[in-house]
């Protein structure tokens, strides 16, 4: 291995003094830890059970983290029992954190999840916010690897609140950080990348390089996840300068991972193996069991895409080991579900179909998801056997689950959305009495003014009193002009917001729909016509009525995927709302006696999710329109980009229509499109004469 190591670094350009170099820090650190590690072992036993006590306990686990977490584990433990005895609330809080930032470490979630929790409440009660902030930060993060994404963000934003209140900057940037990474799970990149570079601007004015190279690594990744491999490389080599500059090993070795994926991804795979044993060093530096066992799957992976079965089953296999010692079951399962693909690709299918049974019972103790893993590669194992019985059991188990991870999602939205109508009603009661208090008040101030005007105007003359009483009548119907607008504008704001919420419910149900049409109905139609192939070689006397069968479920798949298509376009999800318009209009040139133009002009980049799908509709709307109504020859749609708004004009050349009066009849599809930019906060302009075609005028503010 270290002439493997040697060959690759000469083959790079590196010097031996790189070697050298990584060789002493390791000596270094090793050295100055054992020191440490004595000299608190020696003062453990010479102080008495007091608080001093404690902290001496928490640098002993500092001191074994993260290499050895059961000694770093034992020793917090200690720590927290002997908070208790002491009734210190301090160090029940920082027992708690450490101890859920090991269970963290190893994979143990739920338990990292319930001392973390423990930790948050001893926080509350002491009233420190800086502590509360970190503490929902873990919190948060803990719930993301559980897949829990909405009350993850809820933690997130808890943390943020805080942080901004006692104006904590860095606390500030954290959450930023954590909320981007939440949303890159979500699938929301646009709204992902906004928050990673509001970090990254605050890491900056801060000078701290290291989270700036943190935040480098996952704005690699989400360019990874969106395929763009040269962006995402670039991101982590520059995050990898960072942290060589800051001789943080363990990230300097994830820095290299991270390349190696990439490498492997596009095929590099010397370029992938030479990052890969670069990481290799820096982890077995700093004994890091659970980095280099995920190395060993990554470079499992890279001989398994080469064909290299027997060198890929040996680092699957040592990951397995490895994991399996550490008892850490989410790893161990993803191990031994590559060596599970591995036999599969091997032919040896019996041994793929024994892994997987094993896989079982764990996979349903780490997550739902990752039971689906199970079941979809058991699924596939007897569909290509064509054991369609079998494959037709776990495809229900399969759903089953699917339905289950759904269900729960549904409640955290439930939840989401009841206590938002919670806050609003509060709100709205909050403003009901301070109106009320306000109308208390002004009575007050009346009977005392009209008081004193009368204690010292008794004498006055009829003339002055008039004057005084039609002054105050016409004061009073001032303010109830202006209260009445007041609680106008109030209740015009309450309906603003319940649309704002309707549509974007909608929005979401059309794509849970559009979601399980194309993953759901469409996978079943699949498996139905590929057991109506099975029964035509069976059954040849019922031929022509199979294939004609046949023939329906391919027209009824196809339609499926066209409803899919149209409630949510793929395109329009993945790279928005400029690309799935251009693509509506090719679709369009398709259609017999129709040409349609589209052009877009100014400079193209993703807007927010809720504003592209709007926008989609609107277009989607005027296209329905002219192909339902106007018996038109020709379509145009221009897209102006500006800085802070779009203009769009769309145009078509059909028989027309009077526009007063299809505004007054309240024609469905006008009053659509105008509600729609209405939520945009835009205006639109209709023109259209009978027989001289229509043309739409649509402002759109995208700042």
């Amino acid at each position: 291995m270290k002439d493997i190591l040697l060959y690759w670094i000469s083959r790079k350009g590196l010097s031996m003094s790189f070697l050298l170099l990584i060789n002493l820090c390791v000596i270094s650190n090793h050295i100055n830890a054992n020191n440490t590690t004595d000299s608190l072992l020696t003062l453990l036993f010479e102080v008495n059970d007091d608080t001093n006590k404690v902290y001496i306990l928490f640098q002993l686990s500092d001191a074994y983290s993260p290499a050895a977490y059961e000694k770093a584990l034992a020793y917090c433990q200690s720590s927290l029992a002997l908070s208790h005895v002491l009734d210190y609330d301090r160090g029940k809080l920082l027992a708690n954190l450490k101890i859920g930032k090991i269970y963290k470490y190893i994979g143990e979630f739920d338990s990292a999840l319930y001392y973390t929790e423990l930790a948050i409440n001893y926080a509350e009660i002491m009233e420190d916010k800086i502590q509360q902030a970190k503490n929902y930060n873990l919190c948060g993060s803990l719930l993301r690897r559980k897949g829990y994404y909405s009350s993850a963000l809820d933690y997130h934003n808890k943390s943020l609140t805080v942080c901004k209140q006692i104006d904590d900057k860095l606390g500030i940037a954290n959450a930023y950080l954590y909320i981007a990474i939440i949303h890159e799970f979500k699938l929301n990149y646009d709204t992902a990348i906004n928050y990673y570079y509001r970090s990254m601007r605050m890491y900056e004015e801060l000078g701290n390089k290291r989270n700036i190279g943190i935040t480098l690594l996952n704005i690699g990744d989400l360019f990874k996840s969106l395929q763009d491999y040269d962006k995402a490389k670039e991101n982590y080599i520059n995050g990898l300068k960072i942290f060589k500059e800051k001789e943080d090993l363990r990230n300097v070795g994830l820095s290299n991972n991270k390349i190696g994926i990439i490498y492997s991804v596009v095929g590099q795979y010397d370029s992938a193996l030479y990052h890969y044993q670069v990481c290799k060093v820096f982890y077995d530096s700093i004994e890091n069991k659970s980095g280099l066992a995920h190395l060993n799957i990554n470079k499992g992976n890279l001989f398994l895409n080469q064909g290299i079965y027997d060198s890929a089953f040996f680092y699957f296999s040592k990951a397995r080991d490895t994991f399996e010692q550490m008892d850490f079951k989410r790893g161990y399962l993803n191990a031994s579900l590559a060596l599970a693909d591995l036999n599969k690709k091997k032919g040896k299918i019996n041994t793929a179909m024994e892994i997987y049974k094993k896989c079982q019972e764990i996979a349903s103790q780490v997550s739902p998801h990752s039971l689906l893993n199970v079941y979809s590669g058991i699924l596939n194992i007897y569909k290509s056997s064509g054991n369609f019985k079998k494959a037709f059991e776990y495809q229900t188990k399969y759903y089953e689950i699917n339905d289950s991870i759904f269900n729960l999602e549904k409640a955290e939205v439930i939840a989401d959305l009841t206590f938002k109508y919670e806050k609003e009603k509060d709100q709205a009661k909050i403003l009901s009495l301070e109106n009320e208090n306000l109308a208390k008040d002004l009575s007050l101030r009346k009977r005392t003014n009209q008081r004193n005007i009368y204690l010292f105007s008794g004498i006055g003359t009829i003339a002055v009193i008039l004057f005084l009483l039609i002054f105050y009548r016409q004061k009073a119907h001032k303010d109830k002009i202006i209260a009445e607008q007041k609680i106008k504008q109030l209740e015009e704001e309450k309906k603003l917001l319940a649309a704002k919420f309707l549509v974007e419910g909608q929005e979401e149900e059309r794509k849970r729909i559009a979601k399980e049409l194309h993953d759901g109905l469409g996978v079943l139609l699949s498996t139905t016509k590929i057991q109506f192939s099975t029964i035509k070689d069976k059954s040849p006397e019922n031929k022509h009525l199979i294939e004609k069968a046949t023939k329906l479920l391919e027209q009824a798949t196809g339609d499926v995927r066209k409803i899919s298509h149209n409630m949510m376009p793929g395109l329009l999800t993945r790279f928005g709302i400029y690309e799935a318009t251009e693509d509506l209009f090719d679709k369009l040139n398709e259609t017999e006696g129709l040409t349609a133009i589209i052009e877009i002009k100014g400079e193209q980049s993703r807007l927010l999710e809720n504003k592209e799908i709007m926008l989609y509709r609107i277009f989607q709307e005027m296209v329905n329109n002219t192909l339902k109504h106007a018996e038109a020859k020709n379509i145009s749609l221009v897209i102006k980009i500006q800085k802070d708004n779009l203009n769009i004009e769309y145009s078509d050349d059909g028989k027309g229509f009077n526009v007063e009066e299809k505004l007054h009849l309240k024609s469905i599809g006008l009053s659509s499109i105008q509600s729609r930019v209405n939520f945009l906060s835009g205006n639109v302009t209709m023109k259209s004469e009978p027989g001289q075609g229509v043309n739409y005028t649509i402002h759109i503010p995208i700042v």
